[in-house]
């Protein structure tokens, strides 16, 4: 009997620190965009330049931050998607994605989730 008690208090104790978590989390979202028209992706356009401006607009649109771009995956793909990684202080995963998802040039926005067993 005593045992079962440490495993329920265990799990109380668990489950808060999860829920308090979840609630500080910031908003993460992985987002596929399209390239500008009449733009090559090119490294070094990724990482500055009128393509790098285009993905920080797209992201303070929705109060979020660009905290990643994929620069090997958006050059690799041959449809010219640019893959980023966007965060949020005010937005959650599934706020932002949503927003996002109503961006024309936005092809695909999901929220970024954390699996935990504890």
């Amino acid at each position: 009997m005593r045992v079962l008690k440490v495993i329920v208090i265990l799990c109380l104790i668990f489950t808060a620190i999860s829920a308090a978590e979840a609630g500080n989390q910031k908003g993460e979202v992985l987002a596929v965009l399209r390239t500008p028209s009449g733009i090559t992706l090119k490294e070094e356009c990724l990482k500055d330049g009128k393509v790098r401006r285009y993905i920080d607009a797209i992201a303070e649109s929705e109060d979020a931050k660009t905290a990643g771009v994929f620069d090997s995956l958006s050059l690799a793909n041959k449809d010219g998607y640019i893959f980023v990684f966007f965060v949020s202080d005010t937005k959650t995963s599934e706020e932002l994605a949503e927003a996002l998802n109503k961006n024309p040039n936005v092809v695909s926005a999901s929220p970024n989730r954390q699996h935990r067993l504890f």
